[in-house]
């Protein structure tokens, strides 16, 4: 029994070797198919034949045609010369001779024109290829260029070809073309039956008059759909776009872009950050979420400042003006228009109405309320001594404004609005249908949750912000609250409106109240319906409260506290210069009263509504973000040379097209400072900010 187990794992072992012996015979055999003649030179050491054809060889199932061959049956070597073709599985491959190493299943294909054509019709052009038939794989070298059927071109210094899996390796100055764009690459993968191009390391694309760059991606060529991982960077007209990572649809076009994101808008002079962004052109749409901010940024007289701005969700829209709700543009042009009147003007000089009875001429005279005039002691008021140098200056070409509601303003119908209808009128085609589309581009900003700002002047809280220039107001909601120096504003709800590119008043609408911090235990206060700060050139001029006003000041001697004044009215305004209060005026039922400090119990000291919210307050700009702050990298992007594509010229006899690319450069009065692109931090841009 013993025995016959023996001989029978001998017998099994035997046949595997024979059959592995035989396996690796034929995978060594090459095959002569057919030949027109062959002629055998033989002796001792060699054995070769002579092939005169047209001649067929096969081997590892690729079929190598030629005119001649020699067959050198010793070491397994063919080497044809004219018209050669291999052929395996769809993919041909053509030049004008081979020297084909079969135990090796290496063909060297060489010639003044050496081109494979895979299953998709794509045709490699090189001057020298070698194709291994066993594994289906090709490497060219010293330069090649691949293009599809419909023109489009990838080429490179040296590259691989995968007929098993159909893809395409170019490394080594990769230059591509497809459509309307070009790129130069380290290295890339196209994957020809899907129509995917995978970036194997640096890369550069330029598309009418966009670029982009990164480190890795994607891209496919039939869809046009772009993903960029590893410092990825876009510019595209006057934005500037860096991402971790920036997925792109052309055709839309939109964006998403992932980590460390930080948009720049140089005609806006604003940056917007986040850690996932959706951007969407044509027009402009940006939603900001997970730790999303602004930074709104200027510099005057060569005094650099930004507004620091952050919220849980920001979003952005640029849009022409035609294409915006028409209740919504009715409605800010109203807050513009009214954003320019002077209630305090238009209250106490309306002159005094003549009697209904009257029929005489008589000579209107304007009359103004009885008013209390502090001129002393206002000048000891330090609740008024408010300094707000561009406290939040936004640099667009539309002022910011807005207005107090005028609660003595009565709208009068116009009688001359009714019309008769004119019967000889010819009925025409209405005019309005030929009125050209108002292409204005509007800026819509509107932000949600923990809103805080910082600017180095002014400092804020809300819960929500609107803004669009249309009237250019920044409107704040929700328990908003504003710092400036030792001053804070408190209201339901903030407008700020600018003039020429500069804070012209800060409007404090309903239940306003207004707390300016004389020492630990005393503040100054004024507690309105609503309160108005105006502005000339940065500086406070004048302060106006409406409607229930009440204030407390706390006056002092011999640099000691002494004295509380509290004073009613209906209306307060006060003319500021030089930051010191010139002259106070309370209109209509004014009271006032004056208590020594040390007989005031300590809730006497603060009005109805008093809430201190310095805790709050934005002690700097990383309390708002610590986004560091990516330097421009147009001028850089200027610098790069686009693809020439050498090899596809010299290969195929023609250039791609390229596109019209052009740089928006900034203007000659801004610092400009470039650099590649990058995620590294810019101290020098960020201290300029």
């Amino acid at each position: 029994m013993r025995h016959s187990l023996s001989f029978l794992i001998l017998t099994i072992l035997f046949s595997i070797s024979a059959n592995a012996q035989q396996t690796q015979g034929e995978d060594r055999l090459v095959r002569l198919l057919s030949a027109k003649t062959a002629e055998i030179y033989q002796n001792e050491f060699r054995n070769i034949r002579k092939v005169t054809g047209p001649a067929q060889f096969l081997h590892n199932n690729t079929l190598i045609i030629c005119d001649t061959a020699i067959w050198d049956l010793t070491y397994n070597i063919v080497d044809a010369i004219g018209n050669v073709k291999i052929v395996q599985d769809r993919t041909i491959l053509s030049g004008d001779r081979v020297n084909y190493l079969a135990d090796s299943s290496i063909a060297r294909v060489r010639g003044n024109l050496v081109e494979l054509i895979d299953k998709d019709s794509n045709r490699l052009r090189t001057l020298h290829l070698d194709y291994n038939t066993k594994d289906s794989i090709a490497y060219f070298f010293n330069g090649g260029s691949m293009m599809d059927k419909k023109g489009k071109v990838i080429e490179s210094i040296r590259g691989y070809y995968h007929s098993k899996i159909e893809r395409f390796k170019f490394i080594e100055r990769v230059e591509l073309n497809s459509d309307s764009l070009v790129l130069k690459s380290d290295s890339l993968a196209y994957w020809s039956k899907d129509k995917r191009v995978d970036f194997l390391g640096s890369v550069k694309v330029w598309q009418n008059n966009s670029f982009l760059s990164s480190n890795s991606g994607w891209y496919n060529r039939e869809k046009e759909i772009y993903n960029f991982d590893d410092n990825a960077y876009m510019l595209n007209g006057q934005n500037e776009l860096w991402a971790k990572r920036i997925y792109y649809e052309r055709a839309e076009p939109k964006a998403e872009l992932y980590d460390d994101v930080q948009i720049l808008d140089t005609a806006q002079s604003m940056l917007l950050f986040s850690d996932f962004v959706r951007y969407r052109e044509n027009p402009v749409f940006a939603e900001l979420y997970k730790n999303p901010s602004l930074a709104y940024y200027s510099v005057e007289n060569d005094l650099p400042d930004t507004l620091f701005f952050a919220a849980d969700t920001i979003h952005y829209r640029m849009l022409p003006k035609f294409e915006m709700d028409s209740a919504t543009v009715a409605l800010s042009q109203k807050r513009y228009s009214l954003s320019r009147k002077d209630p305090i003007k238009e209250m106490y000089n309306r002159p005094t109405p003549l009697p209904k009875d009257s029929t005489a001429k008589k000579t209107v005279v304007a009359v103004k309320p009885p008013a209390t005039d502090l001129l002393k002691t206002a000048a000891a008021d330090s609740l008024l001594k408010i300094t707000a140098k561009d406290s939040l200056r936004i640099p667009v070409k539309d002022s910011l404004s807005n207005h107090l509601k005028d609660s003595l303003r009565i709208p009068v119908k116009d009688s001359l609005s009714n019309h008769l209808k004119d019967s000889l009128k010819i009925p025409v085609k209405d005019s309005l249908l030929l009125t050209p589309k108002d292409t204005t581009l509007i800026r819509v900003i509107s932000a949600n949750k923990n809103i805080r700002f910082y600017r180095s002047n002014i400092q804020g809280r809300c819960d929500s912000l609107m803004f669009n220039s249309i009237d250019s107001i920044i409107r704040l909601y929700k328990d908003p609250v504003l710092w400036n120096e030792n001053n804070q504003f408190n209201a339901d709800s903030i407008q700020l409106i600018t003039s020429n590119e500069q804070l012209s008043k800060t409007e404090l609408i309903s239940g306003a109240f207004v707390a300016t911090k004389e020492d630990s235990l005393h503040y100054n206060q004024i507690k309105a319906t609503d309160i108005v700060a105006h502005f000339t050139e940065g500086d406070l001029t004048r302060f106006d409260a409406y409607g229930g006003v009440t204030v407390i000041f706390f006056f002092a001697e011999d640099s000691i506290l002494t004295t509380m004044n509290q004073k009613e009215c209906k209306t307060m305004t006060a003319i500021i210069k030089e930051k010191s209060v010139q002259r106070v005026r309370y209109f209509e039922t004014v009271q006032s009263d004056l208590y020594p400090i040390i007989d005031v119990e300590p809730e006497k000291k603060r009005l109805k509504g008093f809430r201190l919210r310095y805790n709050e307050r934005p002690a700097s700009r990383f309390e708002v973000t610590t986004r560091s702050v990516i330097p421009s990298s147009r001028e850089y992007v200027s610098t790069l040379e686009l693809p020439g594509f050498f090899y596809t010229n010299q290969l195929f006899g023609k250039t791609p097209a390229l596109p019209a690319f052009e740089i928006f450069t900034k203007k000659e009065t801004e610092p400009v400072i470039t650099a590649p692109p990058s995620q590294v931090e810019s101290t020098l841009v960020d201290s300029a900010l």
